[in-house]
């Protein structure tokens, strides 16, 4: 019985529970729930059952050739990322590398421990829509939060580049 996905799932909620005030959790459980249950559910029914980019190893509980596992552990991630982007906004854009690299990173598991096989999609396919999806929660979560700070502003990557020389 392949358990990965359901032992991921359980390790980033711990991450959530750990990372995450609850009243944080519960302020941010709705775009955590759009963002990264219904938009990650949506991109893997395309990416998988229409576009057949990519493949999934049965999990112990699969939906439509998708583990649930994976799609609720992308929801525990997603409210990280929208707590992180709330408390410290002025670090949207080591936020958004980060997040991006750990999206690349654990697909690179997922995909060398046979977890998932990408025979129409590759590692730079990867990284720019980790990019472009990263982007749009942010703006997602913006609109949603009201968060002014978080955006394209003029100063955005001289104010990140002078965090690091600050410390």
């Amino acid at each position: 019985m392949n358990l990965y996905w359901l032992t991921q799932a359980a390790a980033y909620w711990a991450l959530v529970l750990f990372l995450v005030p609850s009243k944080y959790i519960k302020k941010f459980l709705l775009f955590a729930f759009v963002a990264g249950f219904v938009y990650t559910w949506i991109v893997q029914l395309i990416a998988v059952n229409v576009l057949d980019l990519w493949h999934y190893r049965p999990d112990i509980f699969t939906i439509w050739g998708i583990p649930f596992f994976f799609v609720l552990s992308w929801f525990g991630v997603t409210l990280v990322y929208g707590y992180l982007l709330f408390k410290y906004p002025g670090y949207q854009l080591w936020t958004v590398i980060f997040f991006v690299s750990w999206a690349l990173f654990m697909s690179l598991i997922a995909k060398n421990l046979g977890h998932v096989s990408m025979p129409d999609w590759s590692t730079a396919e990867t990284f720019m829509f980790a990019i472009f999806s990263h982007i749009l929660l942010l703006y997602i979560f913006k609109l949603m939060h009201n968060v002014k700070e978080l955006g394209t502003k003029d100063d955005t990557i001289k104010f990140s580049l002078s965090a690091l020389k600050n410390r």
